[in-house]
């Protein structure tokens, strides 16, 4: 892949695109923060803006429109909402946009391989530092994590005791038990679920400036590029202890380990498409897996397996190696 340098053109015109792309992210989440069904769809595409503009016009005009988003949520609603906002969104989804760039740095690009997975490692980052440094604020202020957790941990008691009288749920549930895991499990969900919408927004975003003539690189072929550095699975494997133990301990190491755990399972698919690549089955294959991860979630857990197994074993690499190469034609005889 070649180094392009950032194309951040200071024009009038770009200068009002940032600003305009600002607005129009700031426009979706203040959408978001007023709640109901219509915020809900909405908070998928909060990234969405600030990526186009930093990939199709440089990176400090994305940085730009990340800041202008991020101002006028502070002063229109709430301090707070901002900087949740530059937290949970502006901040990852601009990062993951600067990465997928290339990472520019004066004329060169500090990322020329492997985009991809550095591009989804990203956000990842962003996030899980947001919401660890929030356990650990919330639990000196309040304590305790399970005091900062305790009005997530009541409304989903009310909810599962509900489904239990109505029989929705076993009997032999105890809503209070329940209510207090799925407490500690929401900081991790919301990181590894936040993870999921960057990346997905990443690659709408480039696609739709690729459509329009604006993406400087050249498309990868994510199922070869896709490879994370094996620290992810360190790190992984660091928050699955972390779990065992209580406390702030166990929420931080349940973040860690689900959205390493996430990244792990992309490079599990990768796997899967490169080994059913040029099969006849391929398309069934594939369409059976994205079907059950959307519909059952669970094959995640044995993707994140092969994702990490092939941070040591590199299964890509040896089934291109082994490979059989393409037979030649023999060169026809002349008269």
């Amino acid at each position: 892949m070649t180094s392009v340098p950032d194309k951040s053109v200071f024009s009038w015109q770009n200068i009002g695109i940032s600003i305009l792309g600002g607005i129009a992210a700031a426009a979706i989440f203040a959408v978001v923060a007023r709640g109901g069904f219509g915020g809900l769809l909405f908070a998928h595409l909060a990234p969405l803006p600030l990526m186009i503009v930093a990939l199709g016009f440089g990176v400090r005009h994305g940085f730009s429109a990340a800041i202008v988003a991020t101002v006028i949520l502070s002063i229109w609603l709430h301090p707070v909402i901002g900087m949740a906002y530059a937290l949970l969104v502006a901040g990852p989804g601009w990062f993951a946009a600067y990465v997928a760039s290339g990472a520019p740095r004066g004329r060169r690009d500090l990322v020329t391989a492997h985009v991809s997975s550095w591009a989804s490692l990203a956000p990842a980052t962003v996030l899980a530092t947001a919401i660890l440094l929030w356990i650990i604020v919330a639990t000196i202020s309040f304590g305790s994590i399970d005091e900062a957790l305790n009005p997530i941990r009541a409304r989903a008691f009310i909810l599962l005791d509900a489904m239990v009288r109505e029989k929705e749920l076993s009997d032999k549930i105890n809503p209070t038990e329940l209510s207090g895991s799925v407490a500690r499990a929401v900081p991790a969900f919301l990181a590894a679920y936040g993870l999921l919408i960057h990346i997905a927004n990443l690659w709408i975003a480039a696609r739709l400036a690729q459509a329009s003539s604006l993406l400087t690189r050249p498309w990868p072929d994510i199922a070869t590029d896709f490879h994370l550095p094996r620290a992810v699975g360190g790190v992984f494997l660091s928050g699955l202890v972390m779990t065992l133990f209580s406390g702030p301990s166990g929420a931080m190491g349940l973040v860690l380990a689900m959205t390493m755990g996430l990244l792990l399972a992309l490079q599990g698919l990768a796997v899967v498409h490169i080994m059913v690549r040029g099969s006849r089955s391929s398309a069934l294959v594939l369409s059976i897996i994205y079907f059950m991860l959307g519909l059952l979630g669970w094959p995640i857990v044995p993707l994140a397996a092969l994702g990490a197994a092939d941070l040591f074993f590199n299964y890509r690499d040896r089934k291109t190696a082994a490979a059989p190469a393409q037979p030649q034609k023999p060169a026809e005889k002349s008269d």
